[in-house]
C-alpha cells in the first residue's frame, strides 16, 4: 500500500517505466527494421547478382565500378574485370561516336537509352540496349543492358526478307493488284503501276469504276469485277482491254484468286495481271504467217508430207499429197497410204534411230517410179525436229515424169543428131575415102590381072604368084579396115561406156583424119604420153570428139603456109584421175569475143558451117564426166582440150584383175 508520503516519487517512477517500456518497443521495432533492411538488402544483392540482365554502375566518364555476374554470362568478362575500364573500350568502333554523346547527355543529368555493340571476350560483338539513370550528387550512373543479339538478327532477318520480298515484287513483270471484299483497291506493286501508267497512291483506295477502266468498256470491266466478287470469276482468268494514262490501250489478262489473312479468313482477291499485247500480236502474226506457209505449202504442184520417225504416222501433208494419198490420209501411217518412197536400206541412216542431237540429215535424194501408177518422182527425204521436239521425217516428192519424158525424147534427138553429125562428117569426106579406097582396089584388081595373066601364058613361078597374091591380100585387109571404121562410124548405137585405152581411140580417129591430111598437105602427129591409164568411155563418141576437132583445126590452117601446117593430137596424164587429150593447131586463131560465143548453138566462124558441131563435143564430154575448154596457141592457132576421168575405168580393170 502506498503511503501518502510515497506519492512524490510515484510520477517518475512511471514516467521512467513508461520510458522502459518506450525503449524497449523502439529497440524491438529498430531490431525488425534492421532485419527487414538486411532481408531485403539481401534479396537486392541476390536479385543483382541472379538476374539476366545486365546491373552495372559507371561514372560519368564511362567507367564501371560494379558489375553484376550477368556480364560474364552476357560478353564473357567477370564482374572483376569489369571494373575500372570504360564503357568505349568494349564498344564498336562505328558505335563510338553515338555512345560517346549518350555519355555526355547523362552528364547533364538527362536519362537515355541507346543500342550498341559491345565486344566479347571471344572478339565478337553483341547488341546491347541500355536503359541509363543518372545520380548528379554522386556523380554515378545506373544502367541496365539487355541483350538484343537475337532480335537484332531476326530485325536484320525481316528487312532482308522485306527487301527481297519488295525487290521481288519490283523486278517480275506480272502486275499485281488486290482488293478488299467491296471492291476497293488495297495493294498494287510496281509492275502494275507501270502497265497502267498510274502511281500507287493514285490507285491505292480507288473504288470502282478504276481509272485504268476504258470507257468503251466499262461496262465488260464492271460484270468481271462482280463476278470476281462473287466468287465466279473462270479459272482461266478474264481478257480484258485496259487504258493506260496516256490513254493507249492495252490488252492484258487477269487472274484472281482469294486473299486469305492469317485467321484463315478471306479479305478480298489478289489479281496477277500479264500484258499479252505483244504475245496476241506475236500469234496473230503467227497465225498469219502459217496461213501464208499452209498457201504457199498448198500451192506447190510437189507433196509434201512429215511423218513420224518411229512410227511412220503422218502429222502433216499438204493439198497435193491429200489429193494422190487421200485426204484422210494425216493420222495414217505412211505405209499404210501407199506412199511412194525409198526402201530402208537406201536410206543413208536409218531414221528410227536418230536422236535430236544428230539433227537436221538428209536422208535420201534420188528418183522413183511409182510401181501402180507409172508416173516417175524425185523424191528427197530429211530428218528433222517437229513442232513438239520429235523426230520426224519431211518427204517432198515433185512429179518428173514430164521431164524425164522430155529428157528421153531430147537425149533421142542429139543421139540422132550425133549421128547425122557422124553422117555428115563421112558426106564431107566421102571423096576422100572413095579415092582412099579405090587405090587398095585398083591393086588388088591389078595383082590378080597379073597373076591370072602369068598363070595363062604357063610361064609363072609359085614364089612370084604368092608374092602377088600377099600383096593383093594386104589391100583387102586395108579396104575392109577403113570400110569397118566407116561403119562402126556411123552405125545407130546407143552409148556403151567401158574402159578404153585412149591410145586406142586416137589410133582410130587419126586413121580417118589421115587420108584427108594427106590430101591438104597437113602433117599430122601424134603426141601421146606412154603407159595412160585407161579411161572409162564410149569409143565412138570419143572418136567423134577428136575427129571433130581434128577436121576443125584443118579448116583452121587452110590459110596457112605448107610448111606450118603441122597439127598435133596430145594426150598425157592430168592430175591422178584423169587423162587430157588436146588438138592443136597452128591455124588463123580464134578472137576473144568468137571465143565466148564458140559453144552457143547454131553459132559458128565457117562461113557454110552449121555451129553444131562443138555443141554437140562438149555435151558428150560433158556426158563422161569431163570438160572441154579452149585456148589460144603461144604459137599461134588455138587449143582445144578435154578431159576424160580415170578413177571408175581404174576400178572397173582392178575388179576384173
Amino acid at each position: 500500500m502506498t503511503t501518502p508520503g510515497d506519492l512524490p516519487f510515484l510520477p517518475p517512477v512511471m514516467l521512467i517505466a513508461g520510458l522502459l517500456v518506450v525503449i524497449a518497443g523502439s529497440l524491438l521495432m529498430l531490431r525488425i527494421h534492421v532485419q527487414r533492411r538486411v532481408q531485403a538488402e539481401r534479396e537486392r544483392d541476390r536479385l543483382y547478382r541472379l538476374s539476366l540482365d545486365m546491373l552495372c554502375v559507371f561514372g560519368f566518364d564511362g567507367a564501371f565500378r560494379r558489375c553484376n555476374p550477368a556480364f560474364e554470362h552476357t560478353l564473357g568478362y567477370g564482374p572483376e574485370q569489369m571494373v575500372g575500364r570504360t564503357l568505349v573500350d568494349i564498344v564498336h568502333s562505328d558505335d563510338v561516336t553515338a555512345t560517346m554523346e549518350h555519355l555526355r547527355r547523362l552528364a547533364s543529368g538527362e536519362a537515355t537509352q541507346f543500342e550498341n555493340r559491345c565486344r566479347c571476350s571471344d572478339g565478337t560483338y553483341k547488341w546491347l540496349t541500355w536503359s541509363v539513370n543518372p545520380e548528379i550528387e554522386d556523380k554515378l550512373v545506373y544502367a541496365v543492358a539487355h541483350d538484343i543479339t537475337g532480335r537484332k538478327a531476326t530485325e536484320d532477318a525481316l528487312r532482308a526478307e522485306s527487301a527481297f520480298r519488295k525487290t521481288m515484287e519490283d523486278s517480275v513483270i506480272t502486275g499485281l493488284r488486290a482488293i478488299d471484299l467491296s471492291g476497293r483497291i488495297i495493294y498494287v506493286n510496281s509492275a502494275f503501276c507501270r502497265m497502267v501508267g498510274f502511281d500507287e497512291s493514285e490507285l491505292v483506295g480507288m473504288v470502282p469504276p478504276f481509272p485504268y477502266w476504258p470507257e468503251e468498256a466499262i461496262d465488260s470491266c464492271q460484270r468481271n469485277l462482280e463476278l470476281t466478287l462473287a466468287g465466279r470469276a473462270p479459272a482461266s482468268g478474264f481478257e480484258m482491254r485496259i487504258r493506260r494514262k496516256n490513254g493507249e490501250r492495252v490488252d492484258a489478262r487477269f487472274y484472281l484468286s482469294p486473299l486469305i489473312d492469317r485467321e484463315g479468313r478471306q479479305t478480298g482477291w489478289m489479281a496477277s495481271i500479264t500484258d499479252i499485247t505483244e504475245p496476241k500480236r506475236v500469234r496473230a502474226a503467227l497465225e498469219a504467217a502459217h496461213e501464208r506457209f499452209e498457201a504457199v505449202i498448198d500451192g506447190l504442184e510437189a507433196a509434201v508430207f512429215v511423218a513420224d520417225a518411229r512410227t511412220d504416222e503422218i502429222l502433216f501433208a499438204n493439198r497435193a499429197f491429200k489429193a494422190i494419198h487421200g485426204f484422210d490420209s494425216v493420222g495414217r501411217t505412211v505405209r499404210g497410204v501407199a506412199v511412194l518412197q525409198p526402201e530402208r536400206g537406201d536410206y543413208t541412216v536409218d531414221p528410227r534411230g536418230l536422236s535430236p542431237a544428230d539433227l537436221p540429215r538428209e536422208l535420201f535424194d534420188g528418183e522413183l517410179q511409182h510401181p501402180l501408177s507409172g508416173r516417175w518422182y524425185h523424191v528427197r527425204e530429211h530428218a528433222t525436229r517437229w513442232v513438239d521436239g520429235r523426230v520426224v521425217r519431211m518427204g517432198i516428192a515433185t512429179d518428173v515424169t514430164d521431164r524425164k519424158q522430155t529428157a528421153e525424147i531430147s537425149r533421142q534427138q542429139e543421139d540422132r543428131l550425133q549421128r547425122t553429125s557422124r553422117l555428115i562428117t563421112m558426106g564431107e569426106m566421102a571423096s576422100t575415102l572413095a579415092h582412099e579406097l579405090n587405090q587398095p582396089l585398083s591393086a588388088i584388081a591389078n595383082y590378080c590381072a597379073g597373076c591370072v595373066t602369068r598363070m595363062q601364058s604357063g610361064q609363072w613361078k609359085q614364089e612370084e604368084i604368092l608374092a602377088a597374091m600377099q600383096k593383093a591380100s594386104f589391100q583387102a585387109e586395108r579396104a575392109g579396115k577403113i570400110i569397118r571404121r566407116i561403119r562402126e562410124f556411123v552405125k545407130k548405137s546407143e552409148p556403151r561406156r567401158a574402159a578404153v585405152r585412149i591410145d586406142d581411140v586416137l589410133d582410130d580417129a587419126i586413121g580417118f583424119a589421115d587420108i584427108e591430111a594427106r590430101r591438104l598437105g597437113i602433117r599430122l602427129v601424134a603426141n601421146v604420153a606412154p603407159q595412160l591409164p585407161a579411161v572409162f568411155a564410149d569409143q565412138i563418141m570419143i572418136e567423134q570428139v577428136v575427129l571433130n576437132l581434128i577436121r576443125n583445126g584443118f579448116d583452121a590452117m587452110a590459110d596457112t603456109l605448107p610448111e606450118h601446117r603441122v597439127l598435133v593430137v596430145r594426150a598425157h596424164p592430168c592430175g591422178e584421175h584423169a587423162v587430157e587429150v588436146a588438138v592443136i593447131d597452128h591455124g588463123h586463131g580464134i578472137s576473144e569475143e568468137d571465143r565466148q560465143r564458140l559453144f552457143t548453138p547454131f553459132y559458128t566462124t565457117k562461113a557454110e558451117g552449121m555451129g553444131m558441131g562443138l555443141n554437140i563435143c562438149r555435151s558428150i564430154i560433158e556426158f563422161h564426166d569431163g570438160r572441154l575448154v579452149v585456148d589460144a596457141n603461144p604459137e599461134g592457132g588455138t587449143i582445144f582440150a578435154f578431159t576424160l576421168p580415170t578413177e571408175v575405168a581404174s576400178e572397173r580393170l582392178a575388179r576384173s584383175a
